[in-house]
């Protein structure tokens, strides 16, 4: 073999060995690129999944701060309501005293046990019919009591209230319930 074909032979070989090395770098970077592709697709889809589950996470503390806040208006209201609603009765207390009084009087007293009772509180409309029923006692009038008595007996140590505003201050746990739902279903 001459010089000149040894140096074609060598080029040839080079070249082989240098096309040889560039597809073996190609096929190198190929696998590269690729690994690198299914890396970011798997940190695309494993951020993916952490953000799915803090937007999950965030809307659940938002929805439960709001049902909260929804809470607390509606006890707000509910109160407010409440508070309306035990005013009104007790403005309308003064109604029972239209029609057949003087026997809600009367039950009112006969339910009072059996003491010398030594002072009576009623209102001043109240005045004859507590002297009838409570003969021995001293009567006091008070424009606050719409009716019923505040009795009082053995040197003060025994008092008994009876009044139409106690009756609906001590009821008024059972009777709210069935406003609200009377009222709820007119709204």
């Amino acid at each position: 073999m001459g010089y000149q074909e040894l140096i074609e032979a060598l080029r040839r070989e080079g070249e082989e060995k240098a096309g040889a090395i560039r597809r073996e770098a190609e096929a190198e970077a190929e696998r590269t690129r690729s690994e690198a592709e299914a890396g970011l697709a798997l940190l695309r889809e494993e951020h993916a999944k952490r953000q799915a589950v803090a937007v999950a996470e965030k809307s659940r503390e938002i929805l439960a701060e709001a049902e909260s806040k929804g809470r607390l208006i509606r006890l707000a209201a509910e109160s407010v309501l409440a508070e309306r609603l035990y005013e009104l009765a007790r403005r309308s207390l003064r109604l029972l005293r239209e029609q057949g009084y003087e026997a809600l009087f009367a039950a009112l007293a006969e339910e009072l046990p059996p003491v010398k009772w030594e002072t009576v509180r009623v209102n001043p409309a109240d005045e004859e019919p507590a002297g009838r029923h409570f003969p021995a006692a001293e009567i006091v009038t008070d424009n606050a009591l719409t009716g019923g008595m505040e009795v009082s007996g053995e040197g003060g140590r025994l008092c008994i209230v009876n009044t139409l505003e106690k009756r609906l201050e001590r009821g008024w746990p059972e009777i709210l319930p069935g406003l609200f739902r009377d009222v709820c279903k007119e709204v």
